[in-house]
């Protein structure tokens, strides 16, 4: 796991990201954009500087359902990020 850096408040603290996670579940999605029915992708960490947890907010593509890629991207990442971590963006 490595640490990044971050400004709070007025000072800088560390925060542990898994980069290593963080690349599994960018090459997942990153699949779905090739495949086409992603257009974008954010993946992001939330939470304390000694938990911080991934959530995945994806733009999916026109002829795709909000619930047919939620049920997808469930299954995909079940094991990396939790369901309530993964947000399908508005259009």
């Amino acid at each position: 796991m490595n640490r990044l850096r971050r400004y709070r408040g007025t000072h800088l603290e560390c925060a542990a990201v898994d980069l290593d996670m963080h690349q599994v579940i960018a090459g997942k999605l990153e699949a779905g954009k090739t495949a086409g029915w992603l257009s974008d992708y954010l993946v992001a960490w939330h939470g304390t500087s000694d938990r911080l947890l991934p959530e995945v907010t994806v733009w999916r593509s026109p002829d795709w359902r909000d619930d047919t890629i939620k049920a997808y991207l469930t299954g995909l990442l079940g094991d990396l990020v939790p369901a309530r971590g993964i947000v399908i963006a508005g259009k």
